[in-house]
């Protein structure tokens, strides 16, 4: 009975070093896995951006914290594709741009063009609307003018908050991994920033690597213009994947 209770203390002490160890690393050994920039979907990333003015590493980050580059992503509220368009939005947009015949379903089948309607409205709001504030539009992406008003008297909307940090949080680690990929002539082989693990650990931090990868208390599913659902499967499916 002793000898189990050895090997069973044994075990319990040889697994939590192995998590501890997976923590500490892990940004260096599966960063681009973790925190993904798809090959077909770069280029457009990276052309939206430019056209409406808006950081390439903050629409990465709200591609990933919408829809973790799920083009077909829907949420209960209705919003639908990579950036998570309710149908009122959508249309509106599509008017702006010009985009006719259109459906809200388009963008679920046309991933660039939901990267393409992320990227105007995100610059709309940041650029037009909001002065150049990133929290304030990404609080009005998130749950609408109403919800920036809130925040401006003190009293934000549950959730908005939180969802504007995240984004830009996520879109400074896209920097971190990845470096400026939009100016890269390798852009087609894209994986992750030339630079060694090591280094990798020096710029990364560590605690906010898995905060924003797993941590999504407090972000609404449910609000006007986001998701906000995080697919761990998914995660894991990429990781053992790749």
């Amino acid at each position: 009975m002793r000898v189990w209770v050895k090997v069973l203390a044994w075990t319990g002490v040889s697994l939590l070093g192995l998590g501890v160890l997976l923590f500490v690393i892990g940004p260096a050994l599966f960063a681009s896995v973790a925190y993904p920039l798809p090959q077909e979907y770069q280029q457009t990333v990276c052309d939206e951006a430019k056209n409406f003015s808006v950081e390439p590493k903050l629409l990465a980050g709200l591609i990933f914290t919408e829809s973790r580059w799920n083009p077909t992503a829907q949420s209960g509220a209705g919003a639908q594709g990579l950036t998570q368009f309710i149908s009122g939005t959508a249309i509106s947009v599509a008017k702006h741009l010009e985009v006719s015949p259109f459906q809200p379903s388009d963008l679920k089948r046309d991933p660039k063009m939901a990267i393409r309607f992320g990227a105007y409205y995100l610059g709309d709001l940041v650029n037009r609307r909001y002065g150049g504030n990133k929290t304030k539009a990404l609080i009005a992406y998130n749950g609408g003018g109403g919800a920036v008003v809130g925040y401006e008297q003190g009293y934000p909307f549950k959730g908005t908050l939180a969802y504007a940090n995240k984004v830009i949080a996520v879109g400074d680690m896209y920097e971190k991994i990845y470096g400026d990929w939009c100016s890269r002539e390798d852009l087609p082989d894209l994986s992750a920033k030339s630079q060694n693990p090591t280094d990798l650990l020096k710029t990364i931090n560590i605690a906010d690597f898995w905060k924003n990868l797993f941590f999504n208390r407090d972000i609404p599913t449910n609000d006007p213009q986001s998701s906000g659902s995080i697919n761990v499967d998914s995660f894991w499916k990429n990781l053992l994947s790749n």
